[in-house]
């Protein structure tokens, strides 16, 4: 019999098809996982690894990006356990970086829920602007939105490179002065022709700010050097992230059979 674990999602009541709790299945023994690299992780994850994990039938390409993520880092600890191996991390005290391997604990990476109440529209009103004559409104994106604004050739540069920022804000923003439904390359072409330098870094503020949801970047760990407890790690949500070392499955084995282990949705401050 499968096990199961019940996730209560972060933008629970802004979905018209998915529910606000989803209920995660263990991984197959032999996933692809095993072999996924960081260029297709998020595309395998959404079309092979989600689909046979998550119980109930849904899109995963409309789960909004910050539901995304805080589903794989459910499934992450429910599969694996809490435990990952940074290869760094960085001491306040010690004013450095130490480069070494650090156990650390997932469940110290804090989340931010959404506000009560919170409706999936934000807009910025003519007075947040010093020049710019409008209204801007923008929303949370999905994984597929952003999946798409990554690939989108309208955001290459000249030296080719891609201007992710530009590419993200783009493929949020909904509606500018009294345009709506916007498609993200005519927001692109309104923002190079009617908004001027210091408009556009107020937007790419107000917009980073705005929409600062969801699971933080690292957690906290103690020094491996001095011992403190305010030394950070990061913790990207990507192929790395599901792949323990021997030390962290034997450490989340230690904790289960004290019966230590805890539901993959709760945080914890404590650290290893």
């Amino acid at each position: 019999m499968a096990i199961t674990e019940k996730v209560e999602l972060l933008g629970k009541g802004l979905y018209a098809d998915i529910p606000d709790v989803l209920t995660l299945k263990t991984l197959p023994t032999i996933s692809e996982l095993e072999y996924v690299g960081s260029d297709d992780f998020d595309e395998t994850m959404l079309d092979k690894i989600l689909p046979s994990c998550i119980e109930e039938k849904i899109d995963m390409s409309s789960l909004l990006e910050i539901d995304y993520q805080w589903i794989l880092r459910c499934l992450r600890i429910f599969n694996y356990g809490p435990y990952h191996t940074a290869n760094s991390v960085y001491c306040p005290d010690c004013g450095k970086t130490h480069y070494q391997e650090c156990r650390v604990d997932l469940r110290s990476v804090d989340c931010k829920p959404l506000p009560e109440k919170f409706k999936n529209s934000i807009t910025l009103e003519r007075d947040r602007f010093l020049d710019f004559e409008g209204a801007i409104t923008f929303k949370l994106p999905t994984i597929r939105a952003i999946l798409n604004s990554r690939k989108d050739k309208a955001f290459s540069t000249p030296s080719g490179d891609h201007n992710n920022q530009l590419a993200r804000i783009c493929y949020m923003v909904t509606s500018m002065k009294a345009q709506k439904n916007m498609t993200p390359l005519e927001v692109k072409l309104m923002i190079e022709k009617e908004m001027t330098p210091a408009d556009y870094m107020v937007l790419k503020e107000e917009v980073t700010h705005l929409s600062d949801y969801g699971l933080r970047a690292g957690g906290k760990t103690i020094c491996p050097v001095c011992r403190s407890t305010d030394a950070v790690f990061l913790a990207l949500v990507d192929d790395r992230f599901f792949r323990p070392s021997l030390g962290d499955l034997r450490k989340w084995r230690d904790d289960r059979n004290k019966g230590e282990s805890e539901n993959v949705s709760r945080s914890s401050s404590k650290n290893v």
